[in-house]
């Protein structure tokens, strides 16, 4: 079945963030201006998804779920077929999405004031996580080589203080989009290990791949960090499904997930039963809509880091994976509050502003370009008319 990702669906009044977000963050209205800043898409999830919801819903009895068993086979059967990967089912959990999983393993494997370590530019949800559960972030600057990052781990050695308990790492990375090599995942569970720091490794955007670069999972490049890791996955990132808040936690050492299970327990582990129908279908019959969305992804992608790249001093990051686009104005003689004036203002486009997502990048932005290819080539015409 053709997916057309170019279908017209008008959100604007469906309570979505995304569009909420105009008004409340950025003092601007839908009807000025091009929402890109978080991250979901404006498409359609599998038609099996929906299909799977509109069952439920006739059926017309939403009790607390029940056993979890089959959605757990599905998470095997992605993780194998998608990313050939071998997990066992005990090492699951499934909880209110990755943010609430990280935060859960946060409480379970640290005490308020320890540190955090945060490799920044990082997902900015991360740093209230953080400080919400009374821990302190603590970031180390990533390194930028050519359009790209690279984790400094010189700069990293110097920096321990011996407070640091759990490491938080997204892979692939937000915002950079990159796809971190086999050697830098092995380098950081060596570190990691050496220093008695847990991982916590966050791989919601690990499907959101294009075809010239391929992901590979963490405790697949470094078998040896399973007793020190946890891995966070969801496929809401992947399938545009993430109001379900739907997630899996997974952890291959059992004194660490019987730690993690007991904070799981304390706060309440029933899932949110139209989550787990929406994640199971996807994972199952999600397949073919996925392979159809990179490829439109990628058009996208082409198109709006050739035309960015074509403005003055304005450096856009290769990206690798993810819908996100991470540019860098930081070579314009203007302060942040200017930048982000012409870009909401002047050019009518909100994309996260780079700000919250580490103390170095205030001049930057991150754009959502998973919309409608007319959107995109709006907000190009709209960019290009005030950066040129």
């Amino acid at each position: 079945m053709i997916v057309n990702f170019d279908k017209y669906i008008d959100n604007r009044n469906a309570n979505l963030s995304k569009f909420e977000g105009l008004r409340s963050l950025y003092n601007a209205s839908q009807d000025n201006c091009i929402s890109m800043w978080v991250a979901d898409m404006d498409f359609n999830p599998p038609q099996a998804v929906i299909s799977a919801l509109q069952k439920e819903v006739s059926h017309g009895v939403f009790g607390y779920y029940g056993s979890n068993k089959s959605f757990i086979n599905s998470v095997k059967m992605w993780m194998k077929s998608r990313h050939d990967w071998d997990i066992s089912e005990e090492w699951c959990s499934v909880v209110h999405g990755v943010n609430t999983g990280i935060g859960m393993g946060l409480r379970a494997f640290s005490e308020p004031g320890d540190e955090i370590l945060l490799f920044s530019p990082i997902y900015y949800s991360f740093f209230n996580t953080i400080k919400n559960n009374g821990r302190v972030p603590k970031e180390i600057p990533l390194k930028k080589d050519k359009n790209q990052y690279e984790v400094d781990f010189n700069e990293l050695e110097k920096r321990l203080s011996g407070k640091e308990k759990i490491v938080i790492f997204c892979s692939p990375h937000n915002p950079g989009g990159k796809i971190w090599s086999k050697e830098t995942l092995i380098t950081l569970a060596e570190f990691s290990k050496k220093n008695n720091i847990l991982i916590f490794m966050d791989e919601i955007h690990h499907d959101l791949t294009y075809p010239d670069k391929a992901h590979t999972t963490f405790l697949k490049a470094a078998p040896g960090a399973e007793e020190i890791s946890l891995i966070f996955t969801a496929a809401t990132k992947t399938f545009n499904i993430a109001g379900c808040h739907t997630g899996t936690t997974i952890i291959p050492n059992p004194k660490l997930r019987s730690i993690y299970e007991k904070e799981h327990a304390a706060i309440g582990k029933t899932p949110n039963r139209f989550g787990m129908i929406m994640t199971e279908v996807a994972y199952r019959e999600g397949k073919e809509w996925l392979d159809q969305l990179m490829l439109y992804l990628e058009n996208n992608k082409n198109i709006f880091t050739t035309s960015l790249r074509s403005l003055n001093e304005v450096k856009v990051f290769d990206l690798e994976s993810t819908y996100l686009v991470w540019v860098d104005f930081s070579n314009l003689k203007i302060n942040q509050a200017e930048l982000e004036n012409m870009l909401v203002k002047e050019a009518g486009v909100a994309p996260s502003f780079g700000a919250g997502f580490g103390k170095n990048s205030g001049k930057f932005a991150r754009f959502n370009i998973a919309c409608r290819t007319e959107i995109l080539d709006m907000a190009i015409r709209r960019l290009t008319k005030t950066f040129m």
